[in-house]
C-alpha cells in the first residue's frame, strides 16, 4: 500500500472517529449534515457509530462542508479550532495528547448539544483547552491550515 493511500486512510479514520463531536460543535443534527452532503441521517449515524466505514467520497464531502461552514460562519469560533486540532495536527500531537484533546472536544460537543450559544461555547473551549498546556503553542500555528487538507490527499 502506498504512503498516499495510508495517509488517506488515516485522515478518513480521524474524521470518522471525531464526526459526532465536530457535527455537534458545528450546530448540526445528523439530518442536517446528511442533507448537506446528500445522504440520510441514518448514514451519518452509521458513520458516527462505526457501523459502516467512511469512504473517500464521504470524507471529501464532509470536509468540504466543514470548510464552507468555517469560512461563512464566523460566529462559531470553536469549529475551526476543533477541526484543526482533531483533523490537521497529526505531526504535532502524540497519541496520548491527541486523546486528551478528544476528551476536551467531547465535553465541548456535549455543551454544544445542550444548546449553549457560540459565545459561551468558545469560552468553555478556551478554558478547557488551556488545561492542556501542550496545545496552547500549536493552536495558533494550525488554525487556518484546515483548508490545506486537499493538498495532503491529492499530492
Amino acid at each position: 500500500m502506498s504512503d498516499k493511500i495510508k495517509e488517506r486512510e488515516i485522515q478518513i479514520k480521524r474524521l470518522q472517529q471525531n464526526l459526532s463531536p465536530i457535527r455537534k460543535i458545528a450546530g448540526w443534527t445528523a439530518e442536517v449534515l446528511g442533507d448537506k452532503i446528500g445522504v440520510t441521517k441514518q448514514t451519518i449515524s452509521n458513520l458516527e457509530n462505526n457501523k459502516t466505514p467512511m469512504n473517500f467520497t464521504q470524507y471529501i464531502a464532509i470536509r468540504s462542508v466543514l470548510d464552507y461552514e468555517i469560512a461563512n460562519n464566523k460566529e462559531n469560533e470553536v469549529l475551526p479550532k476543533v477541526v484543526a486540532l482533531l483533523l490537521d495536527c497529526e505531526q504535532e500531537l502524540d497519541e496520548t495528547d491527541y486523546s486528551k484533546v478528544q476528551d476536551v472536544v467531547g465535553t465541548v460537543a456535549a455543551t454544544a448539544a445542550g444548546g449553549t450559544s457560540t459565545d459561551k461555547l468558545d469560552m468553555v473551549f478556551d478554558v478547557l483547552i488551556k488545561s492542556l498546556p501542550f496545545v496552547v503553542p500549536i493552536i495558533g500555528t494550525i488554525i487556518g491550515t484546515s483548508t490545506n487538507w486537499p493538498k495532503k490527499l491529492f499530492k
